[in-house]
């Protein structure tokens, strides 16, 4: 089984990503879905390989992946939760 990766930073003047990492680790935990969090602020190659993972240079926390699988960000996440889709997003389906 894969591991579903929450890739998150601990460092952040932003209210913003603070909130939807909340908001992503708060409904993941609620589902009793098991991941874990990478903070990318340790190490700037967990930076880059989120970005990879991503395919977008700029993409900031939090973003999801489960294995090698590119899940989404925030919106796409919330999205997922709001029509009850959020096993197909996660790959887990």
């Amino acid at each position: 089984m894969s591991t579903l990766k929450v890739y998150s930073t601990s460092v952040t003047g932003s209210r913003e990503i603070k909130s939807q990492q909340s908001e992503v680790t708060r409904i993941l935990d609620g589902k009793n879905i098991k991941y874990e969090l990478v903070d990318i602020s340790q190490d700037n190659a967990l930076r880059e390989e989120m970005r990879a993972k991503a395919g977008n240079p700029r993409a900031i926390p939090p973003q999801i992946v489960n294995g090698d699988q590119y899940c989404g960000d925030y919106e796409l996440f919330v999205e997922a939760v709001e029509q009850n889709t959020l096993q197909e997003f996660l790959k887990l389906a």
